[in-house]
């Protein structure tokens, strides 16, 4: 099963900027959980799977930081496995917790991601949509509070 969802064009218009492609996932998931909160879980699919496409390319890109990459990816990778099973479709919606968990393992490899990446997978296997508080947004080295304290989500 490989689940594209966004043409040749646009992915690699959208993956040749980095804030042209995190201002596209900003809009993507918030139209995405606003056709979920509207119960139009078909219509928001879409919407959810390319916000994940541009997460993942975002978390490879480190951009705008790993955490906030990682904690984005794992936000867009739930929303959607969300969307998926409350369609009845609890197959693509294992697919993307799969193939979530299996690109945040990639990271565990670099030392200084380990516990973020670790609590991110955590939240993909279970209710708690929360990455830990504890993290705040923030490892050794990317955002100090004097450079706007933690990173939102959204």
């Amino acid at each position: 099963m490989n689940l594209k969802f966004l043409c040749a064009n646009h992915r690699q218009w959208l993956m040749s900027d980095a804030r042209r492609a995190e201002q596209s996932w900003l809009e993507w998931t918030e139209r995405g959980a606003l056709l979920c909160e509207e119960g139009q879980y078909r219509q928001a699919v879409p919407f959810l799977g390319c916000a994940y496409e541009l997460a993942d390319f975002l978390l490879s890109e480190r951009a705008p930081g790993y955490a906030v990459a990682a904690m984005r990816f794992t936000d867009s990778a739930r929303q959607l496995m969300e969307a998926y099973r409350q369609t009845g479709d609890t197959g693509h919606g294992n697919y993307i917790l799969v193939g979530a968990s299996s690109r945040l393992s990639r990271e565990l490899a670099t030392k200084a991601h380990y516990q973020l990446t670790a609590d991110c997978i955590r939240t993909l296997y279970t209710e708690d949509t929360r990455v830990p508080e504890a993290w705040g947004g923030q490892l050794p080295g990317e955002l100090s509070p004097a450079a706007g304290g933690p990173p939102r989500l959204h």
